[in-house]
């Protein structure tokens, strides 16, 4: 009996899924590390996401043997990755480049069935690798596990590849828009593959939320299937279906927070499942056109881009729309043109892909094991009477001067000082220019402790608070909006001390001079915190040759750990050549500073930690 395509290209889709989806993630700490702001990272990322169009040359050049050769290409790339401690940016966001034409290859040659399953079965695949790690890419990590799964997934690809190539039919595309794949990445890599989204916004472990992604990958994998059939469906009724709840579940996830976002997820990952099986189903009609590689390559990247970049450039840049506006962009371009598609003919039944279910539940293991092992948290124990040690720290998402990824890093640091009270900026969960990565759910992992998150910004990024000592009396709330361009938040808790308890807020605010009215209104919102005694910390944004802020503080009977002399008053920013201080640690009436010190030598981060023991005053 004859191999259908579908069935010997789905295993390929899905192994090159699983690594696009990591490479994805990688290109967001390497482009947010352009020179020239905002606007020399829009750029880098427009070179590197038209770069796929070369797809065209590489099919046309090469033929039957194109795919096992950008396979084995980018197989070889990855593994270069994996042995460089931090990924020169060049090769990286090459290989990434080369990496979106590759897939766009393999779609475009094998049936539209393939390439949606194929798709959503690496979903499943990356989300299981990465649970094992707390979301931490293994691109990123050293040692002999990171290698083993490097090899074992670029090996199976390129085996794969040469494997299938002579069955896959050249220049045969699935239908005249492969180019949806991106859009559909576009929302996978920050929402429907990262479970830092559903671990965020509905307040659970991230090991749940994996389980919960990998579930509903699966799930979408018969709604895949089910999209080859819908002619016994009634046409196109069930796809517009979809096309609405699509629309309806992803805001809902975006912009709510409770559990009932884990249920909005799952719905979401299956009805953009179902449109993009449909959007890739080739239907075998004459009048349609197919879209050459190339042209599939460079909509995909630019589909991608448009999608994710200005989500992420909405933090420092005004767009003048709402964050959650560029990802509703990609749901509304993958249901229009699920939608819009004409029905296929009905296939045979769904016994292929009840079969993908079955070897993908196999991922569900992953997680499980994930959540089974993580450590409780130690403890909780006092400080000795009267003082507190604290540390406060802008940490950029746990990236490195070399744009690598390491919250080892960071974890390590905070170990160093050993302070009883952890006060961290820019905790990345699942946000593009951090990796993906889950910074919060990591450190609680890895230092067993728990913490309190405030989301600003775009919802991926924030303030977090951790304490060795106990916490009461937590909360998390915005500050004024003002001039923009993100929203900024702040974290607060009362840490329990013999004899009385101390008050803790951190918060980022905006670092540009042209920004004080908005800074200012801020830091009023901040100071009508009433308890005493009281601490306020992180990076304020504000220099020490700025006298509006300080003396705001000081008229509230604040006083700042860096106004007496010493190591504590060195400057904190940029952590290579520090030359700015917008560290700051304020504390109320009462409060008594000693041992304040800026920690130098670190490399994670584009700030230096700073730390303080406070004597508080006798109750």
């Amino acid at each position: 009996m004859q191999i259908r395509p579908h069935v010997s290209a789905t295993p390929l889709v899905a192994v090159l899924a699983a690594l696009m989806l990591e490479l994805l993630r990688m290109s967001g700490p390497m482009i947010d590390a352009a020179p020239g702001g905002a606007a020399g990272r829009a750029l880098a990322g427009l070179a590197v996401f038209a770069a796929p169009v070369l797809a065209w040359p590489l099919g046309r050049a090469l033929g039957a043997r194109a795919v096992p050769v950008a396979v084995a290409a980018l197989a070889a790339g990855r593994v270069a990755l994996q042995a460089f401690g931090a990924p020169p940016v060049a090769l990286g966001l090459a290989v990434v480049a080369l990496g979106l034409a590759t897939l766009i290859l393999v779609v475009n040659a094998a049936e539209g069935g393939a390439g949606a399953t194929g798709l959503l079965c690496g979903v499943a695949l990356d989300v299981a690798v990465r649970s094992l790690s707390g979301t931490w890419d293994v691109i990123w990590q050293s040692g002999w596990a990171p290698w083993l799964i490097t090899a074992a997934e670029c090996a199976a690809a390129t085996a794969i590849a040469w494997w299938t190539h002579r069955r896959l039919p050249a220049g045969r595309p699935s239908g005249p828009r492969a180019w949806v794949i991106g859009p559909f990445l576009g929302l996978a890599v920050p929402f429907l593959a990262s479970p830092a989204f559903p671990a965020a916004q509905a307040g659970v472990p991230v090991a749940l939320a994996s389980v919960v992604l990998i579930l509903g990958a699966l799930f979408a994998v018969v709604a895949a299937g089910e999209a080859r059939h819908a002619t016994a469906l009634g046409g196109r009724a069930p796809v517009a279906v979809a096309a609405v709840l699509l629309a309806a579940a992803l805001p809902a996830a975006l912009l709510t927070t409770g559990r009932h976002v884990l249920a909005a997820v799952v719905v979401a990952l299956v009805a953009a499942g179902l449109l993009l099986a449909r959007a890739l189903e080739d239907t075998g009609t004459a009048r349609e056109r197919p879209t050459e590689p190339g042209w599939a390559g460079l909509a995909a990247g630019l589909g991608f881009l448009a999608t994710v970049l200005p989500y992420q450039l909405g933090d420092d840049l005004p767009l003048w729309v709402p964050d959650a506006a560029w990802p509703l962009a990609g749901v509304a371009v993958l249901a229009l043109t699920g939608v819009r598609r004409a029905p296929a003919e009905a296939a045979g039944p769904l016994t292929h892909e009840f079969g993908l279910v079955g070897g993908c539940a196999l991922a569900l293991l992953a997680p499980v094991i994930a959540l089974v092992t993580t450590p409780a948290p130690v403890p909780k124990q006092q400080p000795a009477r009267g003082q507190v040690k604290l540390l406060t720290w802008n940490v950029h998402h746990g990236v490195t001067g070399q744009a690598r990824v390491d919250p080892e890093a960071v974890a390590r640091t905070i170990e160093r000082s050993d302070p009883d009270v952890i006060l961290l900026q820019e905790v990345g969960r699942g946000w593009p220019a951090g990796g993906g990565l889950d910074l919060a759910e990591w450190l609680s992992r890895r230092l067993r402790l728990d913490y309190v998150w405030a989301p600003a910004g775009g919802g991926r990024s924030g303030n977090l608070i951790m304490s060795k000592a106990p916490l009461t009396d937590t909360r998390t709330g915005r500050l004024p909006y003002g001039a923009g361009p993100a929203r900024r938040s702040y974290a607060a808790a009362t840490v329990r001390v013999p004899g009385g308890g101390l008050r803790v807020m951190t918060t980022h605010l905006r670092h540009r001079e042209e920004d004080d009215p908005t800074r200012l209104r801020q830091i009023g919102s901040l100071l009508r915190e009433r308890s005493r005694p009281a601490v306020i910390a992180g990076d304020l944004g504000f220099k020490p040759t700025w006298p509006d802020e300080q003396r705001l503080f000081e008229d509230a009977g604040f006083t700042s750990a860096q106004a007496q002399p010493g190591p504590g008053g060195r400057m904190t920013y940029p952590a290579g050549l520090p030359k700015d201080r917008v560290d700051w640690i304020w504390a109320s009436e009462g409060v008594r500073f000693h041992d304040v010190a800026v920690l130098q030598g670190v490399t994670v981060s584009d700030h230096l930690p700073l730390e303080a023991t406070l004597t508080l005053p006798a109750s």
